[in-house]
């Protein structure tokens, strides 16, 4: 019925606050922490805490798009734009971390980076542009499906350099940073695989049900690839932090 709660929504709702409230958590956790690390690592936590407080504005604003009273009636449409601005710029910055973790200077970080971001940012144009159309048809489109391709291709070749010439760079670092960067791999290569499965639920099916579904495992990828993946990070330069401490000591 038109007047009755609908619990997908309401589990929506929550989730987007739940969102909202881990990307703030680990924002403050990331600044109160930063000043425990040694001076060289402290762009880690900083860079982590970037990506989870422009997160969580996005979060707050988003939270509003699924309504307040848990009624399907309410629902207008998702912040797909709002959505997409965040990874936009959260997206390169959990790559950033990468050169930041293996110290790389000069041309050859410049060229790892520049390859991670622009593979980055075609990933997030393509995906933008298929699920506007599929948004507006209200379910499958050519234009969705080849974006969809597109933006996988990208994901691939951003695996293939982690995998690559990320590894091997890793391979001469300390146990805690190499430990970090082949963990910090797999949130790309299994983390990163939830939004495919988000964008197909829209891809291959309809209705508003189905939009609720695509939100709850966006926001499920968001929290494990942000916090998660900055957690991870934060650790390892933690660590190394106070072996550099006691071996001054």
């Amino acid at each position: 019925m038109e007047g009755e709660v609908n619990l997908l929504v309401l589990a929506t709702q929550y989730m987007f606050w739940v969102g909202f409230v881990g990307m703030a958590a680990g924002t403050l956790y990331f600044l109160v922490e930063r000043n425990s690390l040694a001076p060289e690592y402290r762009s880690t936590a900083t860079v982590a805490a970037l990506v989870t407080f422009v997160a969580a504005i996005h979060y707050y604003f988003m939270k509003d798009a699924v309504g307040t009273s848990g009624l399907l009636s309410e629902i207008d449409g998702f912040p797909t734009e709002i959505r997409y601005i965040d990874w936009l710029v959260t997206t390169p910055l959990l790559l950033v971390k990468f050169p930041l973790l293996l110290g790389l200077k000069g041309k050859a970080s410049r060229t790892l980076l520049a390859s991670l971001i622009i593979a980055d940012i075609i990933m997030i144009i393509a995906g933008y542009i298929g699920e506007s159309s599929i948004n507006i048809a209200g379910g499958f489109t050519q234009l969705g499906l080849w974006s969809y391709v597109i933006g996988c291709i990208a994901w691939l070749y951003i695996i293939y350099l982690l995998f690559t010439n990320v590894t091997k760079a890793a391979m001469d670092k300390p146990a805690p940073i190499r430990k970090a960067l082949l963990q910090m791999r797999l949130f790309i290569l299994i983390g990163w695989a939830i939004y495919p499965i988000g964008y197909a639920v829209t891809l291959f099916a309809s209705g508003v049900e189905i939009q609720l579904v695509r939100e709850l495992i966006y926001n499920f990828a968001d929290l494990i690839n942000k916090v998660g993946f900055g957690l991870v990070a934060f650790f390892a330069v933690k660590t190394m932090s106070a072996v550099k401490k006691s071996q001054l000591s």
